[in-house]
């Protein structure tokens, strides 16, 4: 069976967090993933967030759920709904410290694609974004919601996905090893069959 590979390399992300620390660890996780340092784009408010979504595209947003006066779920809501944003489709991934009900329904119902519970553990981070990037959901619009598929199937592949040992075994040899880039870069990291 053929096995899927991920290049993380080219992706663009946006990172909205207001914690500065938080901002940190997200960035440097993302460049052992070989993402590049221009292609991160960090900001720390709704306000600018909302700038950037208009003006430059990106393959990957990463979002806190609270950020001032308004939250993940009025921030998603704003991208999916308003026709004019050049990132309405983009992946969105929610980080929150305490995943209650209430949050996961109301970004679930603001087209949020995938929630990760803080602290987060690089590998979790990593098949998040491999499991957005190689099998994105399909866009839905109604007349009451804006978004990716909720669909119960695609949550529990990605739960397998994230208990696949082989693939964390893969993973750790990249991203903990001394490997460098250029050596790495000749390995192919597998992901599960469920994502193929």
């Amino acid at each position: 069976m053929s096995k899927s590979v991920v290049n993380l390399q080219d992706k663009r992300v946006l990172v909205i967090e207001n914690n500065k620390m938080m901002r940190r660890l997200v960035r440097e996780m993302l460049l052992n993933f070989r993402i590049k340092l221009d292609n991160i784009v960090e900001t720390d408010t709704v306000e600018n967030a909302l700038q950037l979504v208009y003006h430059r595209h990106f393959d990957i947003v990463i979002t806190d759920f609270f950020l001032g006066d308004l939250d993940a779920g009025d921030i998603v809501h704003h991208i999916r709904h308003d026709q004019t944003c050049i990132n309405r489709k983009v992946p969105i991934l929610l980080i929150t410290a305490s995943p209650n009900h209430e949050k996961v329904l109301k970004v679930m119902e603001a087209g949020i694609n995938e929630v990760l519970a803080k602290p987060i553990a690089p590998s979790a981070l990593y098949y998040r974004l491999v499991a957005m990037l190689s099998r994105p959901r399909p866009f839905v619009i109604t007349s009451d919601y804006v978004g990716p598929s909720r669909s119960l199937q695609r949550l529990e592949s990605v739960q397998r996905l994230s208990r696949t040992a082989n693939a964390r075994r893969e993973w750790r040899t990249v991203y903990r090893s001394s490997l460098t880039f250029a050596e790495s870069d000749k390995r192919t990291i597998a992901t599960d069959n469920l994502l193929l």
